[in-house]
């Protein structure tokens, strides 16, 4: 009986100190291991434009981290996950970064609709999503691990509304993509512009995948606006303002963000010339000129204002990071991180959260095409 007894103790003593080794060990490899953050994005697509400044912006973020000897002495890793900027796509992206990469974060997406279609998930399996991009008014209250770093749609339509009447313009008609990022644009413009006195005089809703406007043009210019308001993605806008210029409908064109990207010109061609819009504010304090000067060097361009949010999203989910105990990585302890984030000084300018999911201290720019390059509008 005392033999047998011994062994027993001896095989649970050995169990035990098997048990102690192997967290001790897996203790020690998520200390010395890499840190892994997780990019859903845009690579293809209508908007692979977005994927690429993204990628561009999230590799100049990786050498300059790991180059000082990464986060807490471990190597940065990202893993890109292609949304394609379409909500199902979204949501399997990031399924697989939550549930078989295991990140603790995921920054992105840009596409309003693809990050509202992930937030349930992101909220259950409490993973962070720390949009670049994502100005729909719902994303800012779409959950605890839902998070932005710009301004929401109602301070972009607000600013349009005002610019529009600033100009003369009192009568709007709007074209609009029927996705939580063009609606929400359309809903908010409709309401500052008239409390500003000026009327909307048409609304016309069209698929994400339209490409064919002149039926909707042909139908709003009845209507007699002054201007057309157009939330419409970048290469639809193209579209619409190259087939209006055809139609001989020479009304003042208003966009919005996604005008920005390169692709917007290059469809429109010479129809672009005179297009207004607004986009995310631009910093032009000593942060953004070095970061500028680089992205510069580094892809023979200089960088859009999208790329600057990109940028500063990833420096943020880092600091987030940082702050974790090594052996505590988690979405939670990042989410509460993020919180406390304050006067965080960037390529934007001032990013702070102070308990909201949504960082204040940004705003958005009035730009025109002029010469086929985008400019600060000037009156």
């Amino acid at each position: 009986m005392k033999l047998k007894l011994w062994t027993w103790i001896t095989i649970i003593v050995s169990i035990l100190i098997v048990l102690f080794l192997w967290v001790f060990l897996l203790k020690k490899s998520q200390v010395s291991g890499q840190v892994t953050i997780g990019i859903m994005t845009p690579l293809t697509g209508e908007v692979a434009s977005w994927g690429d400044m993204q990628r561009k912006s999230t590799d100049m973020v990786l050498s300059e981290i790991n180059t000082k000897g990464g986060l807490h002495g471990r190597k940065v890793n990202v893993i890109y996950e292609d949304d394609q900027a379409m909500p199902k796509v979204g949501v399997n992206a990031f399924k697989k970064l939550a549930s078989i990469d295991k990140v603790p974060i995921v920054v992105g997406s840009p596409a309003s609709g693809v990050t509202l279609a992930v937030a349930p998930i992101a909220n259950k399996e409490k993973v962070v999503l720390l949009s670049s991009g994502s100005t729909a008014t719902n994303v800012g209250s779409a959950g605890p691990f839902i998070f932005r770093i710009m301004p929401s749609d109602e301070v972009q339509a607000a600013i349009m509304a005002k610019w529009a009447q600033d100009l003369g313009f009192h009568r709007i008609a709007i074209i609009y993509v029927q996705n939580a990022w063009g609606t929400g644009l359309k809903e908010a413009f409709e309401k500052e512009f008239t409390i500003l006195g000026g009327e909307i005089v048409s609304s016309q809703g069209v698929s994400p995948e339209a490409t064919d406007f002149r039926g909707i043009l042909s139908k709003i210019v009845t209507s007699k606006p002054d201007a057309l308001y157009a939330p419409l993605y970048t290469r639809a806008a193209g579209l619409m303002v190259r087939q209006a210029k055809e139609l001989g409908i020479n009304k003042q064109v208003l966009g919005a963000d996604v005008y920005e990207t390169p692709e917007f010109i290059e469809v429109a061609g010479k129809a672009a010339e005179g297009v207004l819009f607004t986009r995310y504010g631009q910093y032009n304090g000593k942060e953004y000129q070095a970061f500028a000067k680089r992205y510069k060097e580094l892809y023979s361009r200089d960088p859009e204002a999208y790329a600057a949010y990109c940028y500063d999203a990833l420096q943020i989910a880092l600091k987030a990071l940082e702050a974790c105990p090594p052996n505590d990585v988690s979405g939670e302890r990042v989410r509460e991180n993020l919180f406390n984030i304050k006067g965080f000084k960037g390529v934007t300018g001032i990013s702070t959260f102070a308990g909201n999911n949504s960082a204040t201290g940004k705003t958005f720019d009035c730009i025109m095409v002029k010469d086929g390059k985008n400019v600060p509008w000037v009156r």
